[in-house]
């Protein structure tokens, strides 16, 4: 008996000992720095050209990322700021290149993939595309009051939507249209006593315009659908979320739009055009806060997107993702990558 206890008291000392030593050395883990600060996503604002097979967006190559608090701790990024621009890319991830020495906000192509309308300056622009280059010479401003953003082109090639703060109170933005060259501008949402309405697209029978709305009664965001001439058609989610940039699906009655819990990290969602089979098609983030956070396939089988998350340090965040909407398969499409050790 006596040789059982010692041999138990052994045992339970050398498992006080070897926790005491797993407890040092978690407690001799330098602590991070009290530091607000989110790493940078180097891929933002994707864009699907009409033709199906290029995909363009803004770029800055990610040289290396450092961790001077080591790397249980944020990073420090650095950049090749002499190659940031808007890129190109196909669709089956070849052919990477640079075509602007400049970014776009929010870049839309018109329905041919003849033009690209952006905005620069809080105005809204476009520029002609050939297919392979862009003609710079051929920028046309096409707003010069308020600040405006998110042009979207109407499938026809007519019109372009887009959210103006012009003539409105307290900065509020709401959905304007103009023709496609610029002229005939017309408010057509107005309800400050209700919030703001912005991020226009539209149906692909030309005379719907998918919107979101802001105010004190949802406290959210939330989709709604309205007709050309400001109408309210329907109330699309309605959810405590932060929901932004919804999108028409091609050939489909299903809405994709990014959707923010309290806390949480926002994420593609799909719903159907009634307000219902809601669905989470992404898990692990969405960049959304650089431009547009994604684009889908002129076919609408597919989804590009930046994946991010606030918290990744990693080379793996901020890159650019295919989703397959239909059964769910996800590839890599853009890389950054780490410096040779």
């Amino acid at each position: 008996m006596k040789i059982l206890y010692f041999i138990s008291l052994f045992f339970i000392l050398f498992l006080i000992h070897s926790c005491s030593k797993d407890d040092d050395s978690i407690v001799n883990i330098p602590p991070c720095p009290p530091l607000e600060i989110v790493p940078i996503p180097p891929y933002n604002s994707p864009v699907w050209h009409p033709n199906g097979n290029l995909i363009g967006f803004n770029y800055t190559p990610l040289k290396e990322i450092q961790y001077p608090y080591g790397d249980h701790c944020r990073g420090r990024q650095i950049w090749n700021s002499d190659s940031t621009g808007f890129w190109l890319i196909n669709s089956d991830g070849k052919n990477m290149h640079r075509v602007l020495p400049f970014q776009l906000q929010t870049p839309c192509w018109s329905p041919d993939g003849q033009w690209i309308a952006f905005v620069s300056s809080d105005q809204i622009y476009k520029m002609r595309f050939d297919g392979v280059n862009f003609d710079t010479t051929s920028i046309i401003q096409l707003t010069f009051q308020g600040n405006n953003y998110f042009p979207a082109w109407s499938p026809d090639g007519n019109w372009i939507a887009y959210d103006s703060n012009h003539e409105s109170p307290n900065g509020m933005h709401f959905i304007w249209k103009m023709n496609s060259d610029g002229t005939k501008k017309s408010r057509i949402s107005y309800s400050p006593e209700e919030g703001e309405i912005r991020m226009p697209h539209w149906s692909q029978n030309n005379v719907e315009l998918l919107h979101i709305r802001f105010s004190k009664e949802f406290r959210s965001s939330e989709v709604f659908v309205m007709d050309t001439s400001g109408n309210t058609l329907s109330r699309i989610t309605l959810n405590s979320h932060s929901d932004t940039y919804p999108r028409y699906v091609h050939n489909s009655s299903n809405i994709l739009f990014l959707s923010q819990p309290a806390g949480n990290l926002p994420n593609i969602y799909s719903i159907d055009s009634s307000g219902f089979n809601l669905n989470e098609l992404t898990e692990d983030g969405v960049e959304g806060d650089s431009g547009t956070p994604f684009s889908i396939s002129p076919d609408g089988r597919y989804v590009v997107y930046t994946k991010y998350d606030w918290t990744d340090w990693s080379y793996a965040n901020g890159t650019l993702w295919i989703l397959d909407i239909t059964y769910g398969n996800k590839f890599q499409l853009t890389f950054n990558e780490p410096p040779n050790e």
